[in-house]
Formats: C-alpha cells, sequence, structure tokens
C-alpha cells in the first residue's frame, strides 16, 4: 500500500523533471491551440483587416511555411493543410481560400516560389524560429501578412498569432510587425486583443 501511495509523487517528480529537461526553444516554439481552432479565429480576425480585399485581389493564398527536416514543423504544417482542406467552398470576406505548402530551406526559394503563386498570407509554423528574420523580411517586403500558433513568434516579429489565457484562446497581435505587412485592423479588434510591442 505505501508504494502505491508513492506512485503519484514520483510521477509528478518525472513529468516536473522531464518539463525542466525540454530544451527552452522547443518549449518556446509550440503551438498553444490545436490547428483546427487556431485557423477558425485567425480566419475571423482577417475579417476586420480593412485592407484585406485590396491587398489580397481575388482570393486568399494561404503558404504554410515549414521544415520538413523538424518533426515539429512537419507535424503543424499536415494539421494545419487538413485544416485547410476542410474549409473548401468556404470564404473570408467573400475571398475564396487557397494554400500551398513551402518548404522553407532558403530564403530566394521560398520568394520566389511566394510570388509565383501569389501567396499573400504566410501561416509560420513552430521549428522555423533561426529563419524568423529572413521569412519576416519577405514578408515585410512583400506585404505580406504573417500568422502563426506560436506566441513566442508574435513578440519576435510575426503580426498575429494564436496563445492561451486562462484556459482560453487569445489573440495576439504585434501591432507594429501587422502595420509593416500592411494590415489595418479595425480597433474593435484591437480593443479585445492584446497587443504585443
Amino acid at each position: 500500500m505505501r508504494r502505491v501511495g508513492l506512485a503519484r509523487p514520483l510521477l509528478a517528480s518525472a513529468l516536473l523533471l522531464r518539463t525542466a529537461l525540454m530544451p527552452a526553444t522547443a518549449m518556446a516554439e509550440a503551438m498553444a491551440v490545436p490547428a483546427e481552432r487556431q485557423v477558425t479565429i485567425i480566419f475571423k480576425v482577417l475579417t476586420y483587416d480593412r485592407q484585406l480585399e485590396a491587398r489580397a485581389g481575388s482570393e486568399l493564398v494561404v503558404g504554410i511555411v515549414h521544415d520538413p527536416t523538424d518533426k515539429d514543423s512537419a507535424t503543424a504544417a499536415d494539421e494545419i493543410q487538413t485544416t485547410l482542406f476542410k474549409f473548401a467552398g468556404k470564404t473570408v470576406r467573400s475571398l475564396p481560400i487557397k494554400y500551398f505548402l513551402i518548404e522553407y530551406s532558403k530564403p530566394a526559394d521560398a520568394e520566389a516560389f511566394i510570388k509565383a503563386k501569389n501567396i499573400n498570407m504566410l501561416y509560420v509554423t513552430p521549428g522555423l524560429s533561426k529563419n524568423l528574420p529572413e521569412i519576416l523580411k519577405i514578408a515585410q517586403t512583400h506585404h505580406i501578412p504573417t500568422v502563426t500558433g506560436v506566441p513566442e513568434y508574435v513578440r519576435r516579429g510575426v503580426s498575429l498569432g494564436i496563445g492561451v489565457r486562462q484556459d482560453q484562446p487569445q489573440i495576439l497581435i504585434n501591432l507594429a510587425s501587422s502595420r509593416a505587412e500592411g494590415i489595418e485592423f479595425d480597433a474593435s479588434l484591437l480593443r479585445i486583443a492584446t497587443i504585443v510591442q
């Protein structure tokens, strides 16, 4: 009986140790909200962008930026792609939705693919921390909004992200980045979002 009683403290200690031993970058790059919930919220948030139609043109084309050599990145890309497939036939502010996977390796290759496919929104998956400055440079050069499920990426310059606060999804907006990428969010959204400077 005493051994059984010790099981919970030992398990808790093991879990705490495992968490403590996890690389800080892995913890920082975790997606806080499931893919399907993320995408639903992101598309809702985009309806508050006053420049959406002017910037996107006739359709919303999402590029899912990922590193195929990174397990977390590849898994997230697959989850986002599966979710976007379910949005077939739906629209955001009357814009039909398309998507492409972007296997990120070199900035020039990614930029060429983005231009060739007329991609006008980038979803940045986990596992791209070291490439983030290059991705953001491409996005700001071409006024392409960046979105993510990694809260830390918003602090580092991605325009829009979905986090968690008190067990509820939280809209995170990097105001400086969003303006640099050509986004003009309505004031009513900014009042309920968490603004990251």
